[in-house]
């Protein structure tokens, strides 16, 4: 219900305009829906909502490595590491998540000196993170360099999670007994 007083508009009581929401709320919005479609395997609307989500806000770090994310899932591997070298510039080169990412996409380019430079650097600021270890290791396996590697593995044995460090120390077992088989 509406009144005029002298050609004003008076609004009912506790009625208030909602106000549109701002880029950083819409972008925040696309890329928590797209995380939930990258945990249920849906790649491709996960991209899409992590597109929407850097169209809304282009210096969103989360979303340029949530859609980074999503790229490597559906094998794109090339256009995720542009994405997280957008995100990555943004965040200034501190984010680790971006270093070990970055890793993980050049084991999978076959590229693992690129991969062994990435680990380092985490390495270097944060010396004792296991995934770096890990993939340290890979990238010194696929180098060839398989007694590195081995030392690399048994970083990440020696932590505090004694499952986790049963299966990497089985694991470097049976890498020194292939590479003395062959």
């Amino acid at each position: 219900m509406e009144t005029c007083v002298r050609d004003r508009q008076i609004l009912p009581t506790g009625y208030r305009p909602i106000p549109a929401l701002d880029y950083e709320t819409e972008a925040l919005r696309h890329c928590e829906q797209g995380k939930l479609y990258l945990e249920m395997g849906r790649y491709l609307e996960a991209l899409e909502q992590f597109e929407q989500a850097l169209t809304a806000h282009p210096h969103d770090i989360e979303s340029w490595y949530s859609r980074a994310e999503a790229l490597a899932c559906l094998s794109r591997y090339d256009d995720a590491l542009q994405s997280l070298e957008q995100g990555q510039a943004l965040a200034g080169f501190a984010d680790t998540r971006f270093w070990l990412q970055k890793a993980a996409l050049f084991i999978l380019l076959h590229q693992p000196e690129a991969a062994l430079n990435c680990c380092n650097h985490v390495l270097w600021r944060s010396p004792n993170h296991r995934q770096a270890w890990l993939f340290r290791g890979v990238a010194l396996h696929r180098l060839g360099q398989v007694r590195a590697a081995y030392r690399s593995y048994q970083r990440v044995a020696q932590s505090d999670l004694p499952p986790i460090a049963e299966s990497i120390q089985k694991l470097c077992h049976d890498l020194a007994a292939h590479h003395q088989a062959s």
